[in-house]
């Protein structure tokens, strides 16, 4: 799988993201999240835009042609993205473009994220909120630090794999 991630119209990315997958084979998409709102003590999971403004295309086969789209402001790297920018493309491919809850194992008064697809986006956590049951989880993508409040689920430790 290639994995490419073009800047955009921050406005038109969902439309932008549409357009390039009935145009070209490509899947596409514009990042989502779940986040958990709580509404008079009710917990309640609304849909926004993560990473307004990015796309990120997965084809079969390298590009051999130009992406052109009214709305591109520029191609991130050198095209075909590599290293941590990879890995996180890969993750949010696995995830079908949406982040939910994270799955955190508790480590003395710490937690680190125990979910299988960030293994090699490295996202660390930097606050929890216990209450309300969500997590800061702070990335670089892009060469930038970003960081987003999304759920989370404790597991607990394994004695065999270190996680249950």
């Amino acid at each position: 799988m290639h994995a490419y991630c073009l800047f955009c119209d921050t406005r038109r990315c969902g439309e932008i993201a549409r357009l390039i997958e009935s145009r070209y084979e490509c899947h596409c998409f514009s990042p989502r999240m779940i986040q958990r709102k709580w509404v008079k003590g009710i917990p309640e999971e609304e849909i926004h835009d993560w990473l307004p403004g990015y796309v990120f295309l997965y084809t079969e086969e390298p590009l051999k042609q130009r992406i052109d789209v009214s709305g591109i402001i520029r191609v991130l790297g050198n095209g075909e993205l590599e290293g941590a920018d990879r890995e996180f493309a890969q993750m949010l491919y696995q995830r079908g473009g949406v982040l939910g809850s994270v799955c955190l194992i508790q480590e003395g008064d710490r937690c680190r994220i125990a979910d299988p697809a960030w293994a090699g986006a490295e996202g660390t956590v930097i606050r929890m909120d216990r209450g309300r049951k969500r997590c800061c989880v702070e990335f670089i993508f892009d060469e930038k630090k970003h960081s987003v409040w999304v759920g989370y689920e404790i597991l607990e430790p394994d004695s065999d794999t270190g996680v249950r």
